[in-house]
């Protein structure tokens, strides 16, 4: 069972418990609890739950936005280490499938198709935007996994070009679905064996 499957299946149990006040990582779990179910986090709802204010909430995140960035930076986590597990081949096609793996898992997530689909502008600049949360931890661990298949020396060739790859790719899946087409997931892998490969020659 996968993190986010569990966090769907306890979602009661993300709530601190009665016996001490609420920190701020609470309000990131249950914020996060409450995505992965299906359901729009909402401030005053979530402030209710942790039997905090409204005001203490924006207080430690400063906005709603903010607090779903720390939500997806685990989410983000999750799907990484679960297409590290996955992922199959060696060297380049290594590192191509475990970005297919990673790409797929998230264009099938249902809870963020619909947040996708409810709320395009903020789930456009949590997705795609490169101070975000998701895209430095898919940056940081598409960097790993590269590092995993070569030399330091070409580790290091390729590195600076990491984070376009990354941003490329999220957009090929996240960018299409946002106007109503199907995600170019074999599209942004092709891309991504292409950036590889030229990272080799010479």
């Amino acid at each position: 069972m996968s993190a986010t499957q569990r966090r769907t299946e306890s979602r009661e149990t993300a709530e601190p418990p009665a016996f001490r006040r609420a920190r701020p990582d609470d309000a990131v779990e249950t914020a996060l609890a409450t995505f992965v179910a299906g359901e729009r986090v909402d401030m005053g709802t979530l402030a209710a739950q942790l039997g905090i204010s409204p005001a203490t909430l924006y207080r430690w995140f400063g906005s709603r936005g903010q607090l779903l960035d720390r939500a997806f930076e685990a989410l983000s986590l999750d799907f990484a280490a679960a297409a590290r597990a996955a992922a199959r081949g060696e060297g380049d096609e290594h590192v191509c499938d475990y970005a297919r793996h990673i790409m797929v898992s998230a264009a099938g997530f249902e809870a963020m198709r619909s947040f996708v689909a409810r709320e395009p502008q903020l789930a456009l600049r949590l997705l795609l935007g490169k101070e975000g949360s998701v895209h430095r931890v898919v940056t940081e661990q598409t960097a790993e996994v590269i590092a995993e298949t070569r030399s330091p020396a070409e580790a290091e060739a390729i590195d600076s070009h990491v984070h376009m790859i990354v941003q490329v790719a999220t957009a090929l899946v996240w960018a299409t679905f946002m106007i109503g087409d199907a995600p170019e997931i074999e599209s942004a892998v092709e891309l991504i064996r292409m950036v590889l490969a030229s990272s080799r020659v010479g």
